[in-house]
């Protein structure tokens, strides 16, 4: 057996007290990490923490052991601490509390001077506080920064949006500007509409200034537009619109427009202006000459006619909505009078239409109240005077209306088929009761005759059999035969198929009419009130007697009967008796109880 040689025993203990210093530190390293895990929160894992602080032990072990004390190496430690994000005190505690004692007892550095390891410490500790104080002062500044940044940035957004908002401001007046245009202008022509005229029209009524107000319909619009239809109307529209403004330039009147075929002039007085302001007639014909023009759309040349209605203030009242009423009274009148006319309303007028107004609006009531009532008159034969049937009549007393004025109020409410139907109903049972065969006359309005379920209507009423249907005479306008609705024709046909007796009343005596009479089912032809007007004139002329005459044989020659209505006196009973008429009805033939 070989013996070691001498100096392999000094060799190994040299290497195995080396072992022994490493492993101590690496105990210190991993004491270190632990106690700083424990203390602070690392962004390090415990194993990846060890590495760099065994290093860090290493580093101070070293520095301990130079000439000269090499305390910028223990400096650098503090700052490593720091970097690594162990920046509480209780970091720098346990630093020193773990290195202070291995500094201390180490065989390696023993020898040196115990004073040295508080000074390095001391060297780290100082390290450590510079670190922790650049890093304060470094965020400091980074959030002096990040703030001046944000307040740069908010200062920015600031001057942004309020340059965003003056323009938005400015975009918004423009809107507002152009919305209250819209608001208050009609968007076809540009005219003020109503708002804007209703507003007006106050301003001036309320001033005391005299005003003239001229309310314009077109006649026959709803013709043309359905003729030409929309874009083609809409071009007609707005040369009327420049030349009805162009017509009224010289008097600094206001042209607005209502509605779709509709339109005013509201022309004011100045009472301090030397010029003479236009009269009705004047200002009327201008308006009419300027409609009359011809306009051409779409290679057609049109040319259009309005009815005009005209109302003065004062005397009317200065309320606006009542001065607009009074215009549409006027207009109303006009359009009677005929297409292209105008009319200045006076105050019986208004007073009148007023009053059919009222009870317009009051008739619905009435009717549901029971207010309404069925009057009857006789209807006697022209030859020898006997009872040859009974007419029925609606009759309003508390209003004073009865007959064609009831009728006419129905028909402008809308309410004359319930009426119509409640009159023949009411009637024939009435009649039932008078143990009596006359046949019962009742006059339809307009909207009755064309109404597409009369003659359903007609026959369930008289359903019950309490009056047969060649007990009934049903009367319909001429006009709405002869030039009106195709459904008053296959209404008329209908009832005669059924058995009814047909008529018609309001008979002017056209040729149109004429000629059409042996065309038609009818029994019996009533003649139109002014016919009997003319009648009835006291220099009844021979002419006169000569038309009405021949007018009774032509309808003779027809197949048909003629009836003479509102006879009053004997003597033009007796006239009529000579010009040839069969029956008659008037105040001179009422019913006195039972016929």
């Amino acid at each position: 057996m070989t013996r070691p040689l001498p100096t392999d025993a000094p060799v190994s203990t040299s290497l195995r007290a080396a072992a022994d210093r490493e492993r101590a530190r690496v105990r210190v390293a991993r004491k270190w990490a632990y106690l700083i895990c424990t203390t602070t929160y690392v962004p390090i894992l415990l194993a990846d923490l060890e590495q760099p602080l065994r290093e860090m032990v290493d580093r101070m072990f070293a520095a301990l052991a130079s000439e000269p004390l090499d305390l910028d190496a223990a400096e650098q430690v503090g700052i490593r601490l720091v970097e690594m994000d162990c920046v509480d005190r209780k970091s720098l505690q346990c630093t020193v509390d773990v290195l202070a004692g291995p500094l201390l007892t180490d065989e390696e550095v023993a020898h040196l001077a115990p004073e040295r390891v508080p000074r390095l410490l001391g060297a780290l500790a100082a390290g450590f506080a510079e670190a922790v104080r650049r890093r304060t002062v470094d965020q400091q500044d980074s959030m002096c920064r990040a703030v001046m940044e944000v307040a740069r940035t908010a200062t920015r957004t600031a001057e942004k949006r309020r340059a965003e908002f003056r323009e938005m401001s400015t975009e918004l007046t423009l809107l507002r500007r152009e919305l209250s245009h819209q608001l208050l202008h009609d968007a076809l022509t540009g005219l003020p509409n109503r708002q804007f005229f209703t507003t007006r029209l106050e301003e001036v009524l309320n001033s005391g200034c005299p005003t003239t107000l001229y309310r314009i319909e077109l006649n026959g619009f709803s013709v043309l537009n359905a003729g030409l239809g929309g874009p083609p109307t809409d071009t007609l529209l707005t040369a009327i619109a420049t030349r009805l403004r162009n017509a009224v330039a010289d008097e600094g009147a206001m042209i607005a427009r209502l509605d779709r075929a509709g339109f005013v002039v509201l022309h004011e007085h100045d009472p301090d202006s030397e010029r003479r302001p236009a009269t009705p007639d004047e200002l009327a014909g201008r308006l009419t000459e300027a409609l009359a023009e011809t306009t051409y759309v779409a290679d057609l040349g049109l040319a259009v006619t309005a009815s005009i209605g005209v109302v003065r203030s004062p005397p009317h009242s200065a309320n606006p909505v009542e001065f607009l009423q009074a215009a549409d009274i006027a207009l109303r009148l006009a359009k009677d009078q005929g297409p292209g006319q105008w009319r200045l309303l006076v105050p019986a007028d208004s007073t009148r239409e007023r009053r059919t107004l009222r009870f317009a609006a009051a008739m619905p009531g009435a009717f549901e109240t029971g207010e309404l009532s069925v009057g009857y008159r006789l209807r006697i034969s022209l030859d020898d005077e006997r009872s040859v049937g009974v007419d029925a009549f609606p009759k309003w007393d508390e209003a004073g209306l009865a007959g064609r004025e009831c009728v006419a109020l129905a028909e402008r409410t809308g309410l004359s088929p319930q009426v119509g139907r409640w009159l023949l109903r009411t009637a024939g049972e009435r009649l039932s009761t008078w143990h009596t065969d006359l046949p019962l006359s009742v006059s339809l309005s307009p909207n009755q005759s064309a109404a597409p379920d009369l003659v359903d209507s007609v026959l369930g009423t008289l359903s019950d059999g309490s009056l047969p249907t060649n007990r009934l005479r049903l009367a319909m306008p001429a006009a709405e035969v002869f030039d009106g609705r195709r459904q008053a024709m296959d209404n008329l046909t209908a009832l005669a198929k059924a058995g009814v007796r047909t008529a018609v009343h309001d008979f002017s005596g056209n040729p149109s009419e004429v000629v059409r009479l042996p065309d038609l089912p009818l029994h019996e032809v009533s003649l139109a009130p002014r016919l009997v007007e003319q009648a009835r004139a006291t220099d009844r002329k021979p002419l006169v007697t000569k038309a009405l005459t021949n007018l009774i044989s032509l309808v003779h020659e027809a197949g048909a009967t003629v009836s003479v209505d509102d006879l009053r006196t004997g003597p033009e009973t007796g006239w009529w008796r000579e010009a040839g008429a069969d029956t008659a009805t008037g105040p001179l033939f009422p019913v006195q109880g039972q016929p």
